[in-house]
C-alpha cells in the first residue's frame, strides 16, 4: 500500500470538498482532494441547478463568477408565486447564479486542482481511517481497480455528501426528519415565463414548484408533491409532472417547449442533520453534514459558504501548527446561522398548511416593498431568521396587511 501525506485530505471533490480544497491550497497547506469517480467531468444529477445568494461572495472571492458566466450561467433572482399573489423583490437584490452542475462540478473541481498545494486524486474511495493515538491521523483509500493507499494528514474533510462514508467510519451521530415532498426535475427548451427571465417559485401548499432559468437558453423545471400524490406520480411520471406545472397561476408557458434530459426524483429525501465534529481530526462540510430540503435549494449555496467558514477557521492553525479545537469550535459557531434556517426548512417540510407566520410576512409582501426584500433575504439565506422574526418587521407586516384591507373595503 503506498502511503502520502498532507495537511489536510478532502473526501468528495464537489462544490463544498472543491471549495474547502482550493481555499486551503491557495492559504498555502498541502491538500489531498479525493474523489471516487474516475472521470474528471463527473456531476450531480438530482440538483435544482440554482445556486442562491448567500454563496456569490464565496464564488467570487474564489474567481468562479468569472468562469461561471464565460460559461453561460445565469445570473439568478426570485419571485414567488403565494396564495396571497406575487412577491417580487427589487431588480437590484443580490443574485445568485443559475448553472448545469454537469457544467459547475468540473469547473469547480478543475479551480481546485489548479491550486497550489492541491493534489486531485480520482478513482478512490475512503474505506476506513487512520488511527494516530486517540485522534485520526489520515484515511485509508481503495481504487475503482483494487489499488489501496493511505492518505496521512492533520485533517480529514468529509465532503462526501449526503450519504458520507466518512461521517459513518467516524460515528457521527445524525439527526433525521421526514420530507413530505418529493422532488422532479428536468430540462426544457423553448419554455417562455411572466419573469423576463428571473426563476419563479409557486408555494402551492402543499406542494412546491420552480422554473429556473440556466445556461445554453435551457429551464429546469421542477416539481414537489406531497407523499400522498406519489401514487398518481408513479402511475404516469411524465403527464403527472406536465399536469402540475400548467396548472400553475402566471405558470410556464410549455406550448413550444421540449424537454431535453430525464425526469429524475426521489420518492424519499430526508433531511440529514450531523455533528460537523463527529471524531478528533475529523470534521463534515456540506451535504455530509447538513442534507437539507432540495424544494428549498440551499444545497449548492450552503456548500460554498460552509466550505468558506471551514477552510478560514481551520487555516491558521494548520499554518502555525496549533490545536485545531479553537479553529473547528469557531467553525461550527459560523455554522450557527445556518442552522436557524434549516430549522425553518425541517418545519415546511412537513407540507402542513401555512403558519399564521407565514400569512402575515407573505401577505405583506405582495404589497410592501420592504417586506418582499426581506422576504428574498429569508429565501436566499443571505440574512438570518431572527429578522424574519424581529418585532419591527413583524408589526410591519401587520400594519401593510391591516391597510391593504381598508383599501379592498373601500375599494
Amino acid at each position: 500500500m503506498s502511503a502520502h501525506t498532507y495537511d489536510v485530505a478532502v473526501v468528495g471533490a464537489s462544490i463544498a470538498g472543491s471549495t474547502t480544497a482550493a481555499l486551503l491550497g491557495r492559504a498555502g497547506l498541502r491538500v489531498a482532494l479525493i474523489e471516487r469517480h474516475r472521470d474528471p467531468g463527473a456531476f450531480k444529477v438530482l440538483c435544482t441547478h440554482h445556486v442562491m445568494a448567500c454563496a456569490t461572495p464565496t464564488i467570487g472571492r474564489i474567481g468562479l463568477d468569472r468562469a461561471i458566466e464565460s460559461a453561460g450561467g445565469v445570473r439568478n433572482g426570485l419571485d414567488s408565486y403565494t396564495p396571497w399573489g406575487w412577491v417580487v423583490p427589487p431588480p437590484d437584490s443580490p443574485h445568485g447564479y443559475s448553472i448545469r452542475r454537469s457544467k459547475l462540478d468540473p469547473m469547480v473541481r478543475s479551480l481546485a486542482a489548479e491550486s497550489p498545494g492541491v493534489d486531485l486524486v480520482l478513482g478512490y474511495k475512503a474505506v476506513d481511517l487512520i488511527d494516530g493515538d486517540g485522534t485520526v491521523a489520515g484515511v485509508r483509500l481503495r481504487g475503482v481497480d483494487g489499488s489501496e493507499r493511505a492518505v496521512h494528514a492533520r485533517l480529514v474533510v468529509g465532503a462526501d455528501g449526503a450519504h458520507s462514508t466518512v461521517a459513518r467510519l467516524a460515528g457521527a451521530t445524525e439527526k433525521i426528519a421526514p420530507n413530505e415532498r418529493c422532488p422532479y426535475f428536468a430540462q426544457f427548451t423553448g419554455v417562455r415565463l411572466t419573469s423576463a427571465g428571473r426563476s419563479q417559485i409557486w408555494l402551492h401548499d402543499p406542494g412546491t414548484s420552480y422554473a429556473l432559468p440556466n445556461d445554453d437558453g435551457l429551464t429546469v423545471l421542477a416539481t414537489m408533491p406531497t407523499k400522498s400524490e406519489l401514487p398518481r406520480f408513479r402511475h404516469d411520471l411524465e403527464s403527472s409532472f406536465l399536469e402540475t406545472l400548467r396548472s400553475l397561476p402566471d405558470g410556464p408557458d410549455l406550448s413550444s417547449a421540449e424537454r431535453v434530459s430525464k425526469i429524475v426524483g426521489s420518492n424519499d429525501y430526508p433531511l440529514v442533520r450531523r455533528s460537523p465534529v463527529p471524531a478528533p481530526g475529523v470534521v463534515l462540510v456540506g451535504d455530509a453534514a447538513l442534507t437539507s430540503d432540495p424544494a428549498q435549494g440551499v444545497g449548492c449555496g450552503w456548500a460554498f459558504q460552509s466550505a468558506e467558514w471551514l477552510a478560514d477557521s481551520v487555516a491558521p492553525a494548520l499554518l502555525g501548527g496549533r490545536p485545531l479545537g479553537r479553529a473547528l469550535r469557531r467553525y461550527q459557531r459560523l455554522r450557527k446561522p445556518m442552522l436557524g434556517h434549516h430549522g425553518v426548512i425541517e418545519s415546511e417540510a412537513k407540507a402542513t398548511p401555512p403558519s399564521r407566520l407565514d400569512r402575515l410576512m407573505f401577505g405583506a409582501a405582495v404589497h410592501d416593498v420592504k417586506t418582499a426584500v426581506l422576504i428574498d433575504a429569508l429565501t436566499n439565506r443571505t440574512a438570518p431568521v431572527w429578522r424574519f422574526l424581529a418585532p419591527h418587521a413583524m408589526a410591519r407586516a401587520a400594519w401593510v396587511n391591516a391597510r391593504t384591507r381598508r383599501s379592498d373595503v373601500a375599494a
